[in-house]
């Protein structure tokens, strides 16, 4: 469990922050706007990486997002519904060391068949001394580079370690940018699967 704030910048438009609380469990995500008040109670719901389901508080509706937007950034964020739904890197990617200094490992990342992957290439750099990625760049597959997200100061809660700060960087949009910082997080605590449900997005639970 995770809370988050989301500061968007877009060139020449004022920023804009959110907050939202992300439940994950196996390979399901759910996340919860919690502000500012346009977005409040907005939810999403990734059970895989071709079923989604956004819940709208105006219209006390579920809907199922639709295959071809889920490349599309969600409430004005970098991050698309696509980018939350890799939750497992080696089901979706085969992995090829591109680069080891030693201290730093880049891999090649390749989509493999049937898996719905988002991205057919990426370059991931783990930081060996404590095995976490501190660099996802992503790619088309001419090799054009769609965007860049970095992971930055991790702490280690029950062994899992996680990063305070995470940055998308969408490079086809000049540069538009969305942080998301850790504000409190909590390590496997007792989610019930009921949670990861469409009935439980119509019941507001």
């Amino acid at each position: 469990y995770f809370e988050y704030e989301a500061l968007i910048k877009v060139p020449e438009k004022a920023d804009r922050i959110l907050k939202l609380a992300v439940w994950m469990k196996n390979e399901w995500r759910l996340s919860e706007f919690l502000a500012p008040a346009d977005v409040k109670g907005t939810k999403v719901l990734i059970l895989s990486p071709t079923q989604m389901y956004i819940y709208l508080p105006a219209y006390k509706k579920v809907r199922r997002i639709a295959s071809h937007v889920t490349d599309q950034g969600f409430m004005g964020m970098n991050f698309t519904q696509d980018d939350m739904s890799i939750t497992n890197y080696p089901k979706m990617y085969s992995a090829t060391i591109a680069k080891d200094d030693g201290k730093l490992m880049t891999l090649n990342l390749t989509a493999k068949a049937d898996t719905h992957a988002p991205y057919p290439k990426m370059e991931m750099v783990i930081d060996k001394s404590k095995n976490v990625p501190t660099e996802v760049r992503l790619f088309n597959e001419s090799g054009t580079k769609l965007k860049t997200e970095t992971r930055t100061n991790y702490t280690t809660e029950k062994d899992q370690p996680s990063p305070t700060e995470l940055k998308m960087v969408d490079h086809t949009k000049g540069g538009a940018s969305t942080t998301l910082t850790r504000k409190a997080w909590k390590v496997n605590p007792d989610i019930p699967d009921s949670k990861f449900t469409k009935r439980a997005l119509e019941e507001g639970s």
